[in-house]
């Protein structure tokens, strides 16, 4: 994934540097960056006891949900997740001040390779179901090496940590979006053979966004979002994670790709009915962009399909790699889903029968942290 490509820098995105941060965040970062890279386990392993055991930041919900998922030893588990979170937040801290450097450390797994190589090669875009797995920031600064890389983000709770996050990544080369008006931007990245990076992990912002799906053993509500901006463009949805080894190396996987189907025919972009506004290279208003047409049964079914695959892919992985997902985020919340057991109680608008039923065949191809992208 890391190439011998400079960095592209920003490319107006609508999330900016602003400062990079307070003054004591610099600070911190500059005498982190002075440690070894195989040294920052230690510091990270401390501030993840602190999180974990002393503070226990969401223990209790950790636990309950790793022993909701059918783990061996939740409490085992919970600990090396709490230290995989410190460290890697010291690895963000070495990463903003030695850039490229921290990219040494980020490979891709053999066979997914290549995968990825052939994928970027076919320069039709790429959509990918990303999830708070492993270092994540770590390893969208890799891929925007190799690829124009757009990240649909949330703001942090606390702004100068907000700055400071959103800035390092932006100056590394990661392109940034809001929600708001993600989906034109995306449709300009795609089209011109980039990435976009949505985040597949956390509870839609509205159940009108969602699929319902069965993850790590129960129901939850999962976004549609990523599914449906590869059905509208006819790029493929690539279904990525990232983990630590046991030496402080991050691996990054390609676990499935899921092709849409044939988008129909589109509008002639002249005919005034049906055409869109979309946004040109430099982030400018672009008249005369077709918009698709309605989203008929097949490609609404693709999409609730392709959007239950992306989980299923995810749950096999984070059940082979416990400790390296994110646990704190309340996954499970939302739309009625009782979270004391597998069955979901559901509101009016939402029945068990709107949750797709567990597929039998594999797909194509083999606080404030718990709310970001």
């Amino acid at each position: 994934m890391v190439s011998g490509l400079p960095g592209r820098g920003v490319r107006g995105g609508a999330i900016g540097g602003g400062g990079e941060g307070s003054w004591w965040l610099r600070a911190l970062a500059a005498l982190v960056a002075r440690l070894p890279w195989r040294a920052l386990r230690v510091p990270g392993a401390l501030l993840g006891w602190l999180a974990g055991s002393v503070l226990r930041i969401r223990r209790r919900h950790v636990e309950h949900a790793m022993r909701a998922a059918g783990l061996a030893a939740p409490p085992r588990e919970a600990r090396a997740m709490y230290a995989a979170l410190g460290r890697s937040a010291f690895e963000f801290l070495w990463l903003s001040r030695r850039g490229a450097e921290a990219l040494e450390h980020v490979v891709v797994e053999p066979a997914s390779e290549a995968v990825w190589q052939a994928i970027l090669a076919e320069g039709q875009g790429i959509v990918l179901a990303a999830s708070h797995t492993g270092n994540w920031d770590l390893a969208a600064v890799a891929a925007a090496r190799d690829v124009e890389l757009l990240v649909v983000t949330k703001h942090l709770s606390a702004p100068s940590l907000d700055r400071f996050w959103q800035g390092t990544r932006a100056r590394l080369g990661v392109r940034l979006s809001g929600a708001r008006g993600a989906m034109a931007v995306a449709r300009s990245v795609l089209g011109r053979g980039g990435a976009v990076a949505m985040m597949t992990d956390q509870v839609p912002g509205s159940p009108r966004h969602a699929v319902g799906i069965e993850f790590l053993g129960r129901r939850c509500l999962a976004d549609r979002a990523p599914a449906a901006l590869a059905a509208s463009t006819g790029a493929p949805l690539v279904v990525v994670a990232a983990r630590a080894d046991g030496r402080g190396e991050h691996v990054v996987h390609v676990l499935a790709v899921i092709r849409p189907p044939p988008r129909p025919h589109r509008v002639d972009a002249g005919i005034d009915r049906g055409v869109d506004r979309g946004i040109d290279r430099g982030g400018r208003v672009a008249p005369g962009v077709a918009r698709d047409p309605p989203v008929d049964g097949s490609r609404r079914a693709w999409i609730a399909e392709a959007t239950a695959a992306s989980g299923r892919a995810l749950d096999a992985f984070v059940r082979a790699h416990p400790s390296q997902w994110l646990w704190m985020h309340r996954r499970w919340k939302g739309a009625g889903v009782d979270p004391r057991g597998p069955a979901a109680t559901l509101g009016r608008r939402w029945h068990l029968s709107r949750f797709p039923p567990r597929s039998k065949t594999p797909s194509s191809l083999p606080d404030a942290a718990s709310k970001a992208g």
